[in-house]
């Protein structure tokens, strides 16, 4: 059985740096002067609002408190096994376009699509990379496994355990990066279903190297490749997110690939550097989903 806490609530250890613009006046009180004209007093820029916190992925989990590194676990008798069979066929119903069969097209949104229908049901559940966990009280929780190695549904019953084992801790996610208008936001489970961005990502690569052909050398390219050798990994990877942002998306670099959303819904990762020298461009750019959003 997997261990909750380690993956799923582990507090985020990224911190994004935030611009704080300060404004200088020049130490006299406005107002009249002596045998002089009253001056004008600009007004303070208003402050942009913080966006609204999303909802939790599951409110019936928010209500329940902390589980406990302390228990024991033995198989017996499940207790939600109708519910998480029944959760997993309303989703094959309402979103058919996650699986092809059996097989599971889209495991972000398979896991986080599960836990939502259990929460309508005031079930909570929690998927910690492994194994779901379910629970309505912290007396007990059961254990499911609910998707096979090779991507197909499975909807079998594993253990319970005495007290409820999740979650350990509650996380908050890291600060929206600047000039992201979404809340923060933290990923389930994340897999590879066709990706929605990559052609604006591809555009995005265009246009930065149209009109910042100072971040690259085009006399070295990579072998086999049209791709050029990048001067500056970093400005590189940050103008590629700017261009992306005039077209509405929230980006960050985590230092290996670029991450995009335009909702919390999920986030799209991009790897398009080759080797740590060069752009890369086609479709092995695109390496992952995560659902919710991963930042």
């Amino acid at each position: 059985m997997s261990i909750f806490g380690n993956r799923l609530w582990r507090p985020t250890s990224l911190a994004i740096a935030a611009l704080t613009l300060t404004v200088c006046g020049s130490g006299e009180k406005g107002g009249a002067t002596a045998g002089g004209p009253t001056l004008p007093v600009d007004a303070a820029p208003t402050p942009t609002p913080a966006p609204t916190a999303d909802p939790p992925l599951s409110a019936s989990c928010e209500r329940l408190p902390l589980g406990s590194s302390k228990y024991t676990c033995r198989g017996e008798s499940p207790t939600f096994l109708g519910d998480v069979i029944d959760a997993i066929d309303q989703l094959q119903q309402d979103h058919p376009e996650y699986f092809s069969g059996d097989i599971v097209r889209n495991e972000g949104a398979y896991y986080v699509g599960v836990i939502r229908i259990l929460d309508k049901r005031n079930i909570c559940a929690a998927f910690d990379g492994e194994e779901l966990a379910v629970k309505n009280s912290n007396d007990y929780n059961d254990q499911y496994k609910i998707l096979t190695s090779w991507g197909q549904v499975r909807k079998v019953y594993l253990t319970t355990c005495y007290p409820a084992v999740f979650p350990l801790a509650r996380s908050t996610p890291a600060p929206s990066p600047p000039g992201c208008r979404l809340p923060p936001s933290s990923e389930i489970a994340c897999g590879k279903p066709d990706p929605q961005y990559r052609g604006d990502v591809e555009s995005a690569i265009d246009q930065v190297l149209a009109q910042k052909p100072e971040l690259f050398d085009l006399n070295q390219i990579a072998p086999g490749t049209g791709w050029p050798a990048v001067k500056d990994m970093l400005a590189y990877h940050g103008a590629v997110i700017e261009v992306l942002s005039k077209e509405g998306y929230c980006g960050r670099f985590d230092g290996e690939e670029i991450q995009i959303k335009q909702s919390n819904a999920f986030t799209e990762h991009y790897d398009i550097n080759y080797a740590d020298q060069y752009i890369r461009r086609g479709p092995g750019i695109f390496r992952v989903s995560c659902y919710p959003a991963a930042f």
